[in-house]
């Protein structure tokens, strides 16, 4: 019996898909591909026509120097320092130099899974934080450990009883740790104590992050950083926080409401707003 034009429709749009589905599975993984190396493309079961080839793969062409800027997706940042050459100045240059060292530093206090695995998640916390300035202390410890690195002589590798209870990042170079630096705190169950003063980096996104790694955290220090109604909000997730230290919000009528909400919501908790500091007053 005929097919109708609709039914006709529907059975060859169900044979392209299950045609689909069968040639996927049959493709090779990544890891296969790799290892055969480039292949030969075909169409149809014949050789892929020389004029549909970019030029670079064409036979008898030979590549340029500046192939790099032909690839199939150049990089913005080599298309636009192209476009720049003419007007290039030494403010644009120093301006580059400056974000290529602000990233540099953002890749740097990312989380490394590697550290942990060596070193356990506080052992890894204390030669993170020590090497860039701050100061740690363990738990059943009174001196707080901070300097060089030979002179603290850490372990360079997993010991048991090393429980980091205290950070203090006031000292923190390059003026703080940032958003990604945050996460070295994670697997931290004996951290009570935190500082974070002064550090220009610390936002809504930031306590956010503190409020969700540091569950244990009795004491915080955010004076000198930015505070919004968000990041109160934010601490107000934290449900061992005792002691909250922070810069008095002066005529922020928001950021005081929602200070006095959080000390009613916590009656355990002390609020403590301190006057600023003379190089951050305005």
């Amino acid at each position: 019996m005929a097919l109708s034009l609709k039914q006709g429709k529907v059975f060859r749009n169900l044979y392209i898909t299950s045609r689909w589905f069968s040639n996927k599975n049959e493709e090779k993984s990544v890891y296969q591909r790799d290892e055969e190396g480039p292949q030969e493309r075909s169409i149809y079961g014949k050789p892929y026509p020389e004029w549909r080839k970019p030029w670079l793969q064409r036979k008898g062409e030979v590549l340029p120097k500046l192939s790099v800027f032909t690839e199939k997706n150049p990089s913005p940042d080599i298309l636009n320092a192209m476009q720049n050459l003419p007007y290039m100045t030494m403010e644009k240059v120093k301006d580059w130099w400056a974000e290529m060292k602000d990233l540099q530093e953002v890749e740097n206090q990312k989380y490394s899974s590697e550290r942990n695995e060596i070193l356990g998640s506080n052992l890894a916390a204390a030669h993170f934080f020590t090497f860039r300035g701050a100061g740690i202390r363990f738990k059943g410890q009174k001196a707080w450990l901070s300097g060089p690195e030979e002179e603290m002589k850490l372990p360079e590798k997993f010991k048991d009883g090393y429980f980091v209870e205290a950070i203090d990042c006031s000292q923190f170079i390059k003026s703080g740790i940032r958003y990604e630096g945050l996460a070295n705190i994670a697997d931290l169950s004996f951290l009570k104590w935190l500082s974070l003063k002064n550090n220009v980096y610390i936002d809504v996104w930031c306590l956010d992050r503190v409020a969700g790694l540091a569950k244990s955290l009795e004491f915080l220090d955010i004076s000198g950083c930015r505070l919004c109604v968000g990041g109160v909000h934010a601490l107000a997730r934290m449900p061992e926080l005792k002691m909250l230290v922070v810069t008095d919000p002066g005529e922020n009528i928001a950021v005081q409401a929602a200070l006095s909400i959080l000390e009613q919501e916590k009656p355990d908790l002390v609020i403590n707003a301190i006057e600023p500091e003379p190089l951050l007053a305005k």
